[in-house]
């Protein structure tokens, strides 16, 4: 699609969620324009890379005629600050539509919670935005009423669906799958003090297994001081492959975080027909009431943790039955629905359906 430059972090080989989105979108637009804007795991190395994105963005934009809507991706903290001088720099000097995509679901405390000086900033680049793209309603709501926007639109997380159809194969013990950033804000650590408090309703029962980065040497402590070796499993950062055969394994699915977007992970487990345990955090709530297929609990409370991931293992009926709604509800993710969405706002974007080809 040679008239929209995405700006985003990398996303070949990232292990963040905005990475991994636009990663799902270079392989169906061609061709990709992308300027990269968060490329090493350093930051020592990311603010030397930086002023190079900036200097690499005008560049392109004297360059390349073709380029009519520049699609930014971003979140809270530092991704926006890099964004706000990215955003600047094309609402000021070119004449170009502008997208701000806003993922993650810390924004609304990010705002909040900043000096005037940053407020001043955030209302400049959501209501100087053509088009403000978020990830539920409940974003939607947020932004239309705490800003003067030009327009706010829903678009789904995109993921791509297996290539071979999981179908979950139940047994005496039931494996949950936890994907993710190690930290507090994810509701890990509320979840391996659940399993410790309640050890004997599943020992023997439950296999809990847990992939991602962040937060490690605390996890592994946790779970030596907990004594939960036989229970919880720790895979580490897991590659594509690896994940594919987590998911392949497992039979429920379980993020009680306390702040999200659209969870990419939860998607992912719904292509893969898993049934989902998560905290009523950004837009997972519109994903289980619409599709029915796990059970929603309050962030934080262990009691609710106990008792979904117990009624789960009490009734393998109710994991096939939420395991099928999965299955169905996954298809508005994948890329022809997604895709056909996001053609539209940058046809609507150009008034005229013959200027972008799809």
């Amino acid at each position: 699609m040679k008239e929209v430059l995405f700006i985003a972090p990398g996303n070949e080989n990232s292990k963040g969620g905005i990475g991994l989105c636009v990663n799902n979108y270079s392989k169906y637009i061609k061709p990709f324009k992308l300027i990269v804007t968060h490329r090493f795991p350093s930051k020592l190395l990311n603010s030397i890379w930086f002023p190079l994105c900036v200097l690499e963005l005008v560049l392109r934009l004297l360059s390349d005629s073709e380029i009519k809507i520049v699609h930014i991706h971003g979140a809270s903290k530092g991704s926006f600050y890099r964004k706000y001088i990215l955003f600047s720099v094309v609402h000021k000097l070119f004449n170009k539509k502008i997208i701000y995509h806003i993922h993650g679901g810390g924004f609304r405390d990010f705002y909040l919670e900043s000096s005037v000086f940053i407020q001043k900033r955030i209302r400049y680049v959501i209501q100087s935005a053509d088009v403000v793209i978020c990830l539920s309603e409940k974003w939607k709501h947020f932004f239309s009423s705490a800003f003067h926007t030009k327009r706010v639109v829903i678009l789904n997380n995109m993921i791509i669906p297996p290539v071979i159809p999981n179908k979950i194969v139940l047994n005496d013990k039931l494996q949950l799958l936890f994907l993710g950033l190690i930290g507090d804000n994810k509701g890990i650590f509320d979840l391996l003090k659940t399993i410790s408090m309640n050890k004997t309703d599943f020992e023997g029962r439950l296999i809990l297994k847990i992939a991602g980065n962040g937060e490690v040497a605390r996890l592994k402590n946790a779970i030596s001081k907990y004594k939960l070796e036989n229970i919880v499993k720790f895979e580490g950062w897991v590659d594509a492959g690896q994940k594919d055969q987590l998911l392949r394994s497992s039979h429920i699915f379980i993020l009680p975080s306390y702040k999200e977007g659209l969870p990419l992970s939860i998607l992912e487990a719904m292509s893969y027909s898993l049934p989902i345990i998560a905290s009523n955090a950004g837009g997972i709530p519109d994903l289980l009431y619409k599709y029915k297929n796990g059970i929603l609990l309050d962030a934080g409370n262990k009691l609710e943790i106990k008792k979904a991931i117990l009624k789960l293992l009490n009734d393998h009926s109710l994991i096939q039955t939420y395991s099928e709604r999965s299955t169905k509800g996954a298809v508005d993710f994948y890329p022809e629905s997604v895709l056909k969405t996001l053609f539209s706002i940058y046809h609507e974007l150009q008034r005229s359906t013959g200027l972008l080809a799809e």
